[in-house]
């Protein structure tokens, strides 16, 4: 079976096995480029498993030199193999300014990389600056084949988690209305399912972050509630990795309410209504 799934003309996905979040089993990477060049896309946890399945793919790719190890943010589960990678392909490590102390807590070597528009041989690609999952989050356009590499700005069978103070949910939705604007015809995703349909999946992330703003302010009208209790009612508690990944997306909801002074955080950790706000 094949470690490499084409999309389109210029992109080659590689699942790199690994730790990250339920309920995925690891990261989406990327080869960029033709046969004669390619950048990485994100490396996945750096663990056995994801550095083989890197290198299976780049053999099976006829092993082009790799210009540019491009790491789209600040999680582990995307830059844990950026010090393996940079050895193994003698390449630099990118990374955006706003991320980049993250990174280099694995990879010392890890440079400034900046939103702009490149070439990769013949491949024209813009690596966009789409803050919100974390600060630094960079997308890649690929804009003959309408490609979009999102990293964990969209996933492929969920929907995101941003979470505070890294998180800024304002900015991601600020992300959102960007990338549909972008109206691509394919989304890699960083974790996940190939997004085929991305008009209609993107319309569904931000919809879905303004109904739980309103689901979370319906809670509330009732009285005060911690996020964990936040959490049960919206969730329920039947799957741990939903629940827990539940609170933490809850926090970023609660923060950015918090922020344009719909709700309020008590001393005691639970959240009100402010006077108003309905």
């Amino acid at each position: 079976m094949s470690a490499l799934e084409r999309l389109g003309s210029s992109v080659w996905r590689v699942h790199a096995p690994g730790l990250t979040l339920k309920p995925y089993e690891g990261t989406q990477c990327y080869f960029v480029g033709t046969a004669d060049t390619v950048w990485l896309v994100d490396t996945g946890d750096g663990g056995p498993r994801a550095t083989q399945a890197l290198n299976t793919a780049w053999t099976e790719l006829g092993a082009p030199p790799v210009a540019l190890i491009l790491i789209t943010h600040g999680h582990r589960d995307h830059f844990g193999g950026a010090a393996w990678a940079h050895q193994h392909f003698r390449a630099p490590v990118g990374v955006h300014p706003a991320d980049r102390a993250a990174v280099m807590s694995d990879c010392a070597d890890a440079t400034p990389f900046l939103p702009g528009s490149y070439h990769i041989g013949p491949v024209a690609v813009d690596v966009l600056h789409m803050p919100g999952h974390t600060p630094g989050q960079l997308n890649l356009w690929l804009p003959t084949d309408r490609t979009l590499l999102a990293g964990d700005n969209v996933l492929g069978d969920t929907t995101s988690v941003v979470v505070p103070p890294a998180g800024d949910l304002h900015d991601y939705r600020t992300t959102l209305d960007r990338l549909a604007a972008l109206d691509p015809a394919l989304i890699g995703p960083g974790h996940g399912s190939v997004v085929r349909e991305p008009r209609g999946w993107l319309t569904y992330y931000r919809e879905h972050r303004a109904e739980r703003d309103r689901q979370v302010v319906d809670l509330l009208a009732e009285g005060a509630l911690s996020v964990p209790e936040l959490a049960a009612a919206i969730y329920g508690r039947d799957q741990a990795h939903t629940y827990r990944a539940g609170q933490l997306m809850l926090l970023g909801h609660l923060t950015a309410l918090e922020h344009d002074g719909v709700v309020a955080e008590l001393s005691d950790g639970r959240y009100v209504l402010c006077e108003g706000s309905r």
